[in-house]
């Protein structure tokens, strides 16, 4: 897995899921920050660098208003007759004509001081406040007696040793989150706020390609930006050095809404079941037969919780049962076929922060790959770990 640092030189849009038209709806709000934003940024300037080189307009490679998308598909088919390197470059971006999927696939997208260039994960929504003047942390965990089960499931309630609590927004360093998996929570210390502000800013529409202003298209967008010395950590998975072949030490990218540029460098490698001792966490899991399983990114389950047929494939174990979740609030991504040319579903995914909490018969191996991920047609689990209750 190869780590990325992205520092952006501007302000940033990440829009949110609300239709948005300037006469109609006078407001962009800002939304979830989305691995796959930042995937697509990262084809895209591979793309357009193969494009520049080759005298291909990017565009040639788009299905046209009112293209059918045979004649589309034909279209490209006989240029990659002539040029073997477009077929290979169309293969990593994941274009239709070649390939569904990606040879590069963005896992997580993390907050990271520049200088420290080490990843700050969202605050699990297990993790709370007392809701008193101490403002005490404290972890919540799953209470199971029968009277405290859930009607017609097999799921218990989660419970908290103080009446009044409230959650916590905000990240946390990667010692707290080794420290929350191994069973533990977070100290005061490693935990901060958001490291940006809202910036909001007003515009108008112009008309496209005579670059005149439009009546009544009068908006305001909310951008984000970043504190400074602060940037991005993104963790790439891809194939045969792709990064390395197509990636300079340091690019300029476009990134969110607006394609506002940053800076984008690889950064060291890391060892994360090395950082997390993820050997000796397993074995601690194995003799207590039960885990929670933290969502460091979004997901996408076609529903509020993992599916527990893959689940058990991917961590090799028998008779999973969940016992409980605290899958938060969900948030909505969709995005841009540009390819076909056409907006992508708005679907409903589980955001970052989320826990689930299960029990288990077999072992958990402890080669086991992390992040843990399980991704095709129907779900996007991109970046997940296990820990102790």
């Amino acid at each position: 897995m190869k780590r990325l640092f992205i520092e952006p030189l501007d302000v940033l849009m990440f829009r949110s899921e609300r239709p948005f038209i300037a006469r109609e709806s006078h407001v962009a709000k800002l939304g979830v920050i989305s691995p796959l934003t930042f995937e697509g940024a990262i084809k895209s300037k591979i793309f357009l660098d193969f494009c520049n080189k080759k005298s291909y307009l990017a565009s040639d490679f788009q299905r046209k208003k009112n293209e059918n998308e045979s004649k589309f598909k034909k279209r490209v088919k006989n240029m990659l007759e002539k040029d073997g390197e477009l077929k290979e470059i169309l293969k990593v971006i994941g274009h239709p004509i070649i390939s569904s999927t990606s040879s590069i696939r963005v896992l997580g997208v993390f907050f990271s001081e520049k200088d420290k260039k080490e990843e700050c994960f969202p605050i699990p929504n297990d993790i709370v406040r007392r809701d008193i003047q101490d403002d005490e942390i404290l972890k919540l965990n799953p209470i199971l007696e029968q009277e405290l089960r859930i009607p017609n499931t097999e799921n218990y309630v989660c419970f908290s040793v103080c009446s009044k609590i409230k959650g916590i927004k905000g990240l946390m360093s990667f010692n707290a989150l080794k420290e929350y998996l191994w069973g533990g929570k977070p100290d005061k210390s490693q935990m901060m706020e958001d490291p940006y502000e809202t910036e909001v800013r007003t515009g108008i529409r112009l008309e496209k390609g005579v670059k005149t202003t439009i009546e009544g298209h009068i908006y305001t967008a909310e951008f984000l930006r970043l504190k400074e010395n602060w940037g991005f950590i993104v963790w790439v998975e891809e194939d045969h050095g792709i990064l390395n072949k197509y990636l300079d030490e340091n690019e300029i990218i476009k990134l969110g809404g607006e394609g506002k540029g940053a800076l984008c460098m690889k950064i060291n490698e890391i060892d994360i079941a090395d950082k997390l001792e993820f050997p000796e966490l397993v074995e601690k899991i194995n003799k207590e037969k039960r885990f929670k399983l933290y969502l460091a990114s979004p997901s996408y389950f076609n529903g509020h919780k993992p599916p527990r047929d893959k689940l058990e494939k991917e961590l090799k174990v028998k008779e999973l049962k969940l016992r409980t979740a605290l899958p938060g609030k969900p948030v909505y991504i969709g995005g841009y076929d540009f390819a076909m040319n056409m907006e992508k579903p708005l679907r409903r995914w589980v955001n970052a922060g989320a826990v689930y909490y299960y029990e288990f018969s077999g072992e958990i191996k402890n080669d086991v790959s992390l992040p843990i991920k399980i991704i095709d047609e129907n779900v996007d689990m991109r970046c997940a770990f296990i820990g102790r209750w």
